[in-house]
């Protein structure tokens, strides 16, 4: 049976060199995403897997992208395998085979559109359009994902991705695919002796990257709008290792090094307007700890500041498949108020299979599988809290969503305190793309950010996306900064609801329409 399932994948010309270039496209793309500063090789990078594919039948077309896409995957992703140096090994590392296996479908099914829409007069110019809606419906519904948006690759250079502002990161990517299709337009059109169009094509090309330079160039230069006020922020990144923050023996070295590391002398926090804590920083349910709640509240009483800690919370669960129900939260304690106040936001969109089996709603019976997930229930509603400005708290994976920075911008906050602990991914890619994930939704917003990380990366962004201060990775420190609270209203934030679901109707008519066409089967040989 596979011999016979091989024979019908073999091309009528050998496989390596065809498979060989598309890999090699799907790995220099995946290397394309900070911290490496390729991101501008995006622009081309698909190009020789487009040529390939070309050549390809619609099966090889899906078989071989499927390939690649293993291969784009394993660079994207290979951190997550530190994760098995806290957790349960066997698990998490068969559930990392079974997660870049699934994400291999969704660059199979880009290739095997590819192959339909080439296929088609004009066929190509869909293609865009189906991509940047295949990224958006990957936002949406209990087992997104949307972490290697490809738009994120120009993430470390700021005058790429101030077009963000009115494109939003889809925006982005289509524009990238739109250029690699002008390219490979423009090649087909050469061979075929038609000139004027591929040299009308190749113009194109190179047009939409120097016009996206252009357009940061002007956004970056133009005068910075006044400050509605500035802030003084205090971002306490401990580097707590992970192997130790979750080992109840080591929980009191853990809130003794996170507090030394707050009255650390080398950056006194005395006079600053709010402190923040990474994700889970009490790595506890912290109203169980009724003497970390008194020094925190002691610290904020002490200092006038308000402070954002990360911990856990549970309640009773009136359904009978747990006595509780479980948050990953973050609790405000403030400089100025009643000794009893305490304030939570509970995270909203949880990382599927790592904090919750995905349809657990809708199939209670998933509620009795236990797999090591942290089987989290999520929060119910956005906070808008208040200091001298207001700010939306988010936590870790939150910051990767646009529409929900958006909801947060339209119910008033004019800065986003994002908490997380990435020191779960050790030395790795992992912080660096999240950390540039983050810096799009300041540009797209209009909002500056004060991101804080266990282990690192914490960093300030203003409202264009620009860096403050940073921190590196695994440094002990405080990040203080007096941050300008400058915000600006973009076109996406207006209009980015609109756009996102208009592309997320039109991937799905256009796959309907694309498997119609192939089903018809005779064009496509």
């Amino acid at each position: 049976m596979l011999k016979a399932i091989l024979l019908r994948l073999r091309p009528s010309r050998p496989i390596w060199p065809l498979l060989g270039w598309i890999i090699f496209s799907s790995a220099a793309w995946a290397l394309c995403y900070p911290p490496f500063p390729l991101g501008p090789l995006a622009f081309v990078v698909l190009i020789p897997a487009m040529l390939a594919t070309l050549r390809l039948n619609l099966k090889q077309a899906f078989a071989y992208h499927f390939a690649s896409g293993i291969v784009y995957n394993i660079i994207m992703y290979w951190w997550i395998y530190n994760v098995m140096k806290v957790g349960p090994a066997l698990v998490i590392g068969f559930g990392l085979i079974l997660l870049i296996l699934f994400l291999s479908l969704f660059n199979a099914l880009l290739g095997w559109l590819f192959g339909v829409l080439a296929r088609l007069p004009y066929g190509l110019l869909a293609y865009p359009f189906l991509w940047s809606g295949l990224e958006v419906l990957r936002t949406r519904g209990e087992m997104s994902f949307p972490w290697n948006d490809m738009g994120y690759a120009l993430g470390n250079w700021p005058v790429m991705i101030q077009s963000a502002s009115w494109l939003g990161v889809f925006g982005l990517t289509f524009v990238i695919v739109v250029t690699n299709v002008g390219w490979l337009s423009a090649f087909r059109a050469w061979r075929g002796g038609r000139w004027a169009l591929g040299f009308a094509s190749a113009a194109v090309s190179l047009l939409i990257p120097l016009l996206i330079c252009a357009q940061g160039l002007v956004s970056l230069d133009a005068p910075d709008v006044a400050p509605i006020a500035t802030m003084d922020i205090s971002l306490i990144q401990p580097a707590i290792p992970q192997t130790k923050k979750w080992d109840e023996h080591y929980f009191q070295e853990v809130m003794q090094k996170t507090w030394d590391t707050m009255d650390s002398s080398a950056t006194s926090i005395d006079g600053t307007d709010l402190m923040v804590l990474a994700e889970t920083a009490v790595p506890d349910f912290l109203k169980s700890r009724d003497e970390v709640i008194a020094h925190f509240r002691a610290k904020a009483r002490k200092t006038g500041a308000d402070i954002v800690v990360g911990a856990l919370d549970a309640i009773p669960d009136p359904k009978p498949y747990h006595a509780y129900l479980f948050f990953n939260s973050a609790f405000l304690f403030r400089g100025h108020a009643p000794e009893d106040t305490l304030e939570q936001y509970s995270k909203i969109r949880l990382v599927p299979f790592s904090e919750r089996l995905p349809f657990d709603d809708v199939f209670p019976i998933i509620n009795y599988v236990n797999l090591g997930e942290g089987d989290f229930s999520p929060g119910t509603d956005i906070k808008i809290w208040r200091n001298r400005v207001p700010y939306a708290p988010s936590i870790c994976y939150e910051i990767i969503y646009p529409d929900l920075a958006r909801e947060m911008r339209r119910r008033g906050a004019q800065l986003f305190v994002n908490i997380t602990n990435d020191g779960w991914f050790g030395y790795s890619n992992a912080p660096y793309q999240h950390a540039n994930i983050a810096r799009f939704r300041a540009v797209e917003t209009g909002v500056p950010i004060a991101r804080c990380a266990n282990a690192g990366i914490s960093v300030f962004y203003d409202y264009k996306g620009r860096v403050v201060s940073k921190t590196k990775l695994f440094q002990q420190s405080v990040l203080r900064c007096k941050l300008p609270i400058k915000v600006r209203d973009t076109w996406y934030l207006q209009h980015g609801d609109a756009v996102e679901n208009l592309l997320a109707w039109i991937f799905p008519f256009g796959f309907l329409a694309c498997c119609v066409l192939a089903i018809k089967g005779k064009l496509f040989g």
